[in-house]
């Protein structure tokens, strides 16, 4: 049973505040204790988030709940909605499958990105994927190493590395494969690869990736992007180096609303185009 419950919601979007506050309201009539909240500073103050938004909500509450080990229950409110439990029009369905402990449960494995460069080191985490793209739109080389092993550098516009939540991202755009997500993996798919034969990989994500940009221009920089909202420019010789985050995220979905599904009803996937 959840006692306490935050509803996050992004206050630049004034047309969802409507619908946190009915959910909070909802919650209110059933004598649960929740709160609107338009910061993720402290998600451990409560035993568990529910976003209102779109995936880059999601997206933001997953990387502030899973250290806290504190589970996430996404209303979609926007556009796609691919991580979350329930439309809006499905909110108290979903609200009350919750409080009847008839959700689902699923760990997602994230991302953890530790950045080398200037002699200090940075630690991030992600959901989705890790972006590794020129500050200014150019190719350059992308060196890599699996476990200490050198693989063949990428050329082209850089490299997603993407877990299998973030497979169905930009990953996916790029032309990277769909993966299960109960799948421990990394995949790697170069970003407008200058070569026919560099083709997307799966990495197993006990493992540990380097990369490392190399430009031919000394003024050129690399940026590190995190699920397409944290971006982190790079100094030269910067080192990027990617593993299994020590949590995962957990998610709370209805039954009816499983990974396949989703991806017929949100990604057309399987539909034929007669």
């Amino acid at each position: 049973m959840f006692n306490r419950i935050g509803v996050f919601y992004n206050d630049l979007k004034n047309h969802i505040l409507p619908l946190a506050q009915e959910a909070v309201d909802f919650l209110h009539t059933k004598h649960v204790r929740a709160e609107l909240l338009t910061s993720l500073e402290h998600p451990e103050k409560q035993d568990l988030i529910i976003s209102m938004g779109g995936d880059g909500t999601m997206l933001r509450c997953a990387r502030a709940c899973a250290p806290c080990h504190i589970p996430v229950l996404g209303i979609n409110c926007g556009t796609l909605g691919f991580l979350a439990a329930a439309e809006k029009e499905e909110m108290p369905l979903a609200l009350q499958a919750l409080l009847d402990g008839k959700c689902n449960s699923h760990k997602r494995l994230m991302l953890q990105v530790v950045i080398r460069d200037n002699g200090t080191q940075r630690t991030f985490t992600a959901l989705n994927d890790c972006v590794l793209h020129a500050a200014n739109m150019r190719a350059f080389t992308v060196n890599c190493t699996f476990n200490g092993t050198p693989l063949p550098s990428y050329f082209g516009d850089g490299v997603i590395v993407a877990t299998p939540t973030g497979s169905t991202a930009y990953c996916l755009a790029a032309g990277g494969p769909i993966v299960e997500p109960d799948v421990a993996v990394f995949v790697v798919t170069p970003v407008c690869p200058h070569s026919l034969h560099q083709r997307p990989m799966v990495l197993s994500a006990r493992g540990k990736l380097i990369l490392t940009p190399a430009f031919k221009n000394a003024e050129d920089r690399a940026t590190a992007t995190l699920d397409g909202q944290i971006q982190l420019p790079l100094e030269p010789g910067a080192e990027i180096a990617i593993s299994q985050a020590p949590f995962a995220v957990e998610l709370l979905t209805l039954p009816a609303r499983g990974f396949f599904t989703v991806l017929h009803k949100k990604l057309s996937w399987g539909q034929s185009e007669c």
